[in-house]
């Protein structure tokens, strides 16, 4: 076992099971390529199912995961971290612990500025999604305007392939997450100080109790960085 996998109570190494579940963007350990490059057996990287993701779906098939291995340790990212919140509601005694990186959880912090401005942004975007008079290009050019960015010049099977995962996904917002039905006690929110929309989200969740760090200069795939790493295994080991 790696040292990034273990913890040590008294002498006896401990195996740490690890969910972790991705982003929109890339699945898998494909998602996690620093985690994954160490990877221990009891760390299960989440497969996409189907198309796009679903964060309604991935939460029961993550809580299906905890009931099966027993229960462990969860860690997602941006869009995933929907997932995670709800799986952590079906099955709240087998998450041991909740790391979210830059959780995209924005039904939980409606009201907020940037958070409004971006829901404005994209709503209509996601309105035209099955609309099949709006071409990939368009799609991809609607998409990027309302992230914020110019659309990305790929190949056009490429590119096919991205659109059609982006017109599949479920919105990041209305799909039931309440304050009310509260975090895990070990839940760490992760940011990198860059994005209001992101810290804004981490202050709601800090609001409900969660604990905030900032990993700066990191960007949105805070999981590609060392540090991050640590701060996982000593969130694991320490609580």
């Amino acid at each position: 076992m790696h040292d990034s996998s273990e913890g040590r109570i008294s002498g006896t190494i401990l195996p740490v099971r690890v969910l972790f579940i991705h982003g929109a963007g890339k699945a898998g350990a494909d998602a996690w390529p620093e985690q994954a490059a160490i990877a221990d057996p009891e760390w299960f990287f989440l497969p996409r199912d189907g198309v796009a993701d679903d964060a309604l779906s991935d939460a029961q098939r993550a809580a299906n995961w905890l009931r099966e291995s027993g229960g462990g340790h969860v860690v997602a990212h941006s869009y995933g971290a929907n997932a995670a919140l709800l799986a952590a509601q079906l099955a709240p005694s087998l998450v041991s612990s909740l790391a979210l990186l830059e959780p995209a959880c924005f039904d939980l912090a409606r009201g907020m500025p940037a958070v409004e401005e971006h829901i404005a942004a994209m709503a209509p975007v996601f309105e035209v999604a099955t609309d099949p008079s709006v071409s990939t290009p368009e799609f991809s050019r609607r998409f990027g305007a309302g992230m914020g960015f110019a659309p990305p010049d790929l190949p056009d099977d490429v590119l096919e392939e991205r659109v059609a995962r982006l017109r599949a996904l479920r919105t990041p917002w209305g799909m039931g997450l309440r304050s009310e039905r509260g975090l895990p006690a070990r839940t760490l929110v992760i940011t990198g100080g860059w994005s209001p929309l992101y810290e804004e989200t981490a202050a709601a969740l800090a609001a409900e109790g969660a604990r905030h760090l900032t990993v700066e200069g990191a960007g949105h795939r805070i999981q590609d960085t060392g540090q991050a790493t640590e701060m996982l295994r000593h969130h694991w080991l320490l609580g």
